[in-house]
Parts: C-alpha cells; sequence; structure tokens
C-alpha cells in the first residue's frame, strides 16, 4: 500500500487545488466536532465529494480513528481504504466496506490509478485493466481521462502522476 498523501502548503496553488484544500478543511473542521451519525455522515459526504482526493487528515482525526473499533468500523475501513488501498483490494473483500455508490466507485478508480502511478513510472494497460476489473481498453481510457479531469492526479499525488502517465504514452 502507498502512503497518504497529504496536501502540502508548498505544492503550486491553483484554484481547484485551493478550492479541494478548503473544502477538506472545511470536512475536518466539521468531523472534529461530530460524533454518531452526524461523522458517520461526514465521512459519506468526504466519499462522494468530487474533488477531495486526500484523506489522512480526516483519519488522523481522534474520534475517526474511533470507528475502527466499533460497530461502524465499515466507515473507517473504507475511508482507510480510499487512502491506501485500491479498487481491486475492496472488490476482494467488499463485506468489510461500505457499499459504494457508483461515484465512490469511480473515485476510488481514480485514486487506484494513482496509486499504480506512483509505484510504476509506466503502467501497462492489462495492469490497470485487472487492477480496476475493466474489460476493454476504451474504457479504461475514459476513467484515466476522468480521473485527470477530475483532478485526482493532481490534488493526490501532485506532478507525480502526470509525469509518469506522460512517459507511460
Amino acid at each position: 500500500m502507498t502512503q497518504d498523501i497529504l496536501m502540502k502548503n508548498d505544492e503550486p496553488t491553483t484554484p481547484t487545488n485551493d478550492a479541494s484544500r478548503n473544502q477538506l478543511n472545511q470536512y475536518c473542521a466539521t468531523a472534529k466536532a461530530a460524533s454518531g451519525t452526524q461523522l458517520l455522515d461526514v465521512v459519506r459526504q468526504v466519499l462522494e465529494a468530487p474533488a477531495i482526493y486526500v484523506f489522512g487528515e480526516l483519519l488522523a482525526l481522534p474520534n475517526v480513528q474511533e470507528l475502527k473499533n466499533g460497530p461502524n468500523e465499515k466507515y473507517f475501513n473504507t475511508l482507510n481504504l480510499f487512502a491506501y488501498g485500491t479498487y481491486k483490494q475492496y472488490r476482494q473483500k467488499p463485506d468489510d466496506y461500505l457499499d459504494l455508490t457508483p461515484t465512490m466507485q469511480k473515485k476510488l478508480q481514480h485514486l487506484t490509478i494513482v496509486t499504480l502511478a506512483i509505484k510504476n513510472k509506466c503502467i501497462p494497460y492489462e495492469v490497470l485493466l485487472e487492477e480496476l476489473e475493466i474489460n476493454n481498453v476504451r474504457h479504461l481510457e475514459d476513467v484515466i481521462i476522468e480521473a485527470i479531469y477530475a483532478g485526482a492526479t493532481h490534488n493526490a499525488s501532485n506532478k507525480k502522476f502526470n509525469n509518469s502517465y506522460q512517459k507511460s504514452l
């Protein structure tokens, strides 16, 4: 598993990056003061939020950490999966996690692409097809393009992914 990549202050700021950071800070502030179903709602909202691809700050909150040893451990496991895991891991043990909405599944696929790109300069299509459980190249290319336009490649891993992806073309 890859280390969670936290948004750093030394990254070049762009309107999208600033908006994502502000949105993440708002979720963290809300989660810090939340408990019970309100906290669970915040976790779901973060997983659904289209611009949020960094989860370390939220995972570090003490009340979020408490979720891992209780009746709501699926919330913690799912948040941890988005921070450190892959789509394939989710598909191997879906009962360990929340049921993902189509939006969450797509986001996890985007994060999986970033994770693989961080590990390898060039990712063969065969690897991506297997890891994302996609059965045709055209659909895979659409998912890659969506990840780039959604900001997953920038917000989750700064320029490292973009350089790796360009080298593989």
